[in-house]
């Protein structure tokens, strides 16, 4: 039975100064040969992923944490967050003193405002490469823009697990898996939409039985992934709460992590 192997983006595929290991470029395309199919479950949107690292030819796409799902030139599954939903939720992240944006399949938008308090909380927390802030799309209101998928914020001045009991169960917060701070610093979707429900449907579409599946990741996010995945990887520079409910653990992104968890599993 051939094996699909879904695969985290930030910490996992590519480090967070936006390299790509050329051992873990490798392994794709030996696993691909091998007849492995390739799927990135991802909690960027699609259009947030890297052009360059979608020349490869991925059988699937997991995007939005679960939102937004893609397989081939198909799109086979998409969930908006409701716009009244986000505006309370909105004011409920200023109160917390938390700058925040939302995005979607048609961008990502903030204000000024929380363009420059996000810019410095990135700055403080030691990120030196935040030209990615220029790709997203300065309004007046992100909240009421078409399409939204999800959103992230940092620095507020709560924890995620007050923050998740204050906001509308609507939505879900898990720590976010972009730098070190899953303290006070989220990503937010809808609840019961995750990495975990976006591999099933996928592998529904393409009639893979769930024991064929193997996930690789390193953050809160990737909590379910690993968890309904068959053999769930954790990479080296995981979360030690990741690595404990992992089938396996691998090295460091920067020490081949990737290529030898595919080598340790027989995929290549």
């Amino acid at each position: 039975m051939k094996k699909i192997v879904f695969l985290d983006i930030d910490g996992t595929l590519v480090d967070f100064n936006a390299k790509m290991p050329e051992s873990a470029k490798k392994a794709l395309y030996l696993a691909k040969e091998k007849g492995c199919y390739i799927a990135l479950c991802t909690g960027r949107t699609i259009t947030n992923i890297y052009p360059w690292l979608l020349e490869f030819p991925f059988d699937g796409i997991v995007a939005s944490a679960g939102a937004y799902i893609t397989c081939g030139n198909e799109t086979i599954f998409h969930n908006v967050l409701k716009k009244d939903k986000l505006n309370l939720l909105a004011n409920q992240l200023m109160e917390h003193h938390a700058s925040y944006m939302f995005q979607g399949v048609c961008g990502r938008y903030i204000d000024e405002v929380n363009k420059l308090k996000m810019q410095n909380y990135l700055i403080s927390l030691g990120f030196d490469n935040i030209d990615e802030m220029n790709s997203i799309t300065l309004c007046e209101r992100p909240y009421e823009m078409e399409q939204i998928e999800s959103g992230m914020y940092f620095g507020a001045d709560k924890d995620i697990m007050f923050m998740q009991e204050a906001i509308d169960p609507y939505f879900k917060i898990t720590g976010s898996s972009f730098g070190q701070d899953h303290i006070y610093s989220g990503e937010i979707t809808c609840k019961g939409i995750d990495k975990a429900t976006g591999m099933q449907k996928l592998m529904t579409y393409m009639d893979i039985p769930r024991d064929s599946c193997i996930a690789f990741g390193d953050g809160p996010n990737d909590v379910e992934m690993l968890q309904y995945a068959h053999t769930g990887v954790a990479m080296g520079n995981a979360d030690d709460s990741l690595k404990k409910l992992a089938d396996m653990v691998t090295d460091h992104i920067s020490e081949d992590g990737l290529y030898n968890g595919f080598r340790n599993l027989g995929l290549l």
